[in-house]
């Protein structure tokens, strides 16, 4: 067996793929960072429709994210990345052949949000291949989009005279159409998986022993794959986890997350744009954002792996609140700054709570994907507030100083939550190894 750095080195090879994809996927976040004013011109619009598209989005793979997850636990991330690659692209195709309202919101806000089956599957395909580096390895795989967007930003704006919004969304369509069948030849689960532990052997009734030698037993019905019983039983399973305080703080911390998530992707350059911002200053920031991604990214994966994970998370949302509080007291060098706290914290938060999660629920044994999608449910809800509460926000006031007060408070609340955690030794532990055998 080839080893790297305790991992096998398929393993790391798998984790460049999804890489290099992600990195290149950063074009659709850059597109709705940047050309929003372009894309209303183009498509006869004003924002509200821009920002009601997105949530659409954000809220259909919120309700996708768990589906996904349950899909995987029936029939294995590969497949699951698959659909959802098929997805993306259809998504993308849509948008740039009907050049429309009615288009846009199909290709962008439904069938998008239809590709948030697979938000799972990358969770999953770490916790099926890497026993000591999952951390790290989550992080690596966050880190492509931030890399990305650090990278192609500038290089983006600097040949704005000839690209445009519709030139960059061709290009993410060629390189998503490579990407289906790359994952037919390249993504596949770890076989030498450890296998769970059998169920203790369970004692034979009377009518079994007293079969004739010769005689064979009729085999068990074969369950379904889809059956909206187990898909009940899981859900009602994780249920029962909720009574415990860890998995509330776990909860809302990404609730939190996911609001900050939606307040940075969807109103940040709107937000620079009321105070005036230069070009210049908002390419620079919206860069440094990325950069920071990545540095903060693998800072704090290490500190996942090697201190408390409660703690780690608690200075996180600590830090998030200066981040956030730079933003309200918007001054010359605060899109600066700003990038460089919370790009520092960005990557932390959702990995992080799913790893202390894993630890509370101890359940690595089965249902991983629906316990992950269930908790990037939530993270994405929160998305969801921050985009409807931004509109109302400016509609009513003019300005974003309501939202971004909401994401100190909200940031404060959940530091606490994680301390007091940390405090009463609950969620300090490391991970367990998530064991069972994860189709593909």
């Amino acid at each position: 067996m080839r080893l790297l750095f305790k991992e096998k080195k398929y393993a790391w090879f798998l984790l460049a793929f999804l890489w290099v994809f992600g990195f290149v996927g950063s074009l659709g976040r850059f597109v709705m960072a940047y050309y929003q004013k372009d894309i209303s011109e183009t498509l006869g619009v004003g924002r509200s429709f821009l920002g009601a598209t997105w949530s659409t989005a954000i809220f259909i793979g919120a309700i996708s994210a768990p589906l996904g997850g349950w899909l995987i636990d029936k029939i294995g991330y590969k497949k699951v990345m698959i659909y959802s690659a098929i997805a993306n692209l259809l998504s993308l195709a849509i948008v740039l052949l009907f050049r429309n309202p009615v288009g846009y919101f199909l290709g962008f806000g439904l069938i998008t949000g239809i590709a948030g089956i697979g938000a799972s599957a990358s969770y999953v395909l770490v916790a099926n291949w890497f026993k000591h580096h999952r951390a790290k390895a989550l992080m690596i795989i966050g880190s492509a989009g931030s890399l990305g967007l650090a990278v192609l930003t500038p290089v983006l704006v600097s040949n704005k005279s000839w690209l445009n919004w519709t030139t960059v969304y061709t290009v993410l369509f060629i390189i998503s159409l490579a990407f289906v069948p790359l994952i037919l030849l390249i993504v596949r689960s770890n076989k030498e998986a450890p296998e769970e532990e059998a169920p203790a052997p369970v004692q034979e009734s009377p009518s079994s022993t007293n079969k004739e030698p010769g005689e064979e037993q009729s085999p068990a019905p074969a369950e379904p794959v889809f059956s909206l019983k187990k898909m009940s039983e899981g859900f009602k399973a994780f249920l029962l986890y909720l009574t415990r305080p860890v998995m509330l703080v776990i909860m809302f911390a990404l609730l939190t997350c996911g609001i900050s998530m939606g307040t940075v992707e969807m109103n940040l350059m709107a937000i620079h744009q009321l105070a005036h911002v230069s070009d210049g200053m908002m390419s620079s920031s919206l860069s440094l954002l990325g950069l920071l991604e990545l540095v903060g990214g693998v800072t704090f994966s290490i500190l996942l792996d090697y201190m408390p994970r409660v703690k780690a998370l608690a200075y996180l949302y600590f830090f998030r609140i200066a981040g956030f509080a730079v933003l309200f007291f918007h001054f010359d060098y605060s899109p600066i700054l700003f990038s460089l706290i919370f790009g520092a914290t960005y990557l932390g938060a959702v990995p992080g709570g799913i790893l202390v999660a894993g630890e509370a629920l101890n359940e690595g044994k089965k249902q991983i994907g629906l316990q992950t999608g269930i908790l990037l449910l939530i993270h994405q809800l929160g998305g969801v507030v921050a985009a409807i509460a931004g509109g109302l926000n400016y509609d009513l006031a003019h300005n974003y100083q309501f939202l971004i007060a909401v994401n100190v408070v909200f940031s404060l609340v959940a530091s606490a939550g994680y301390f007091v955690l940390y405090r009463k030794g609950i969620g300090v532990k490391k991970a367990p190894v998530l064991t069972g055998e994860v189709g593909a």
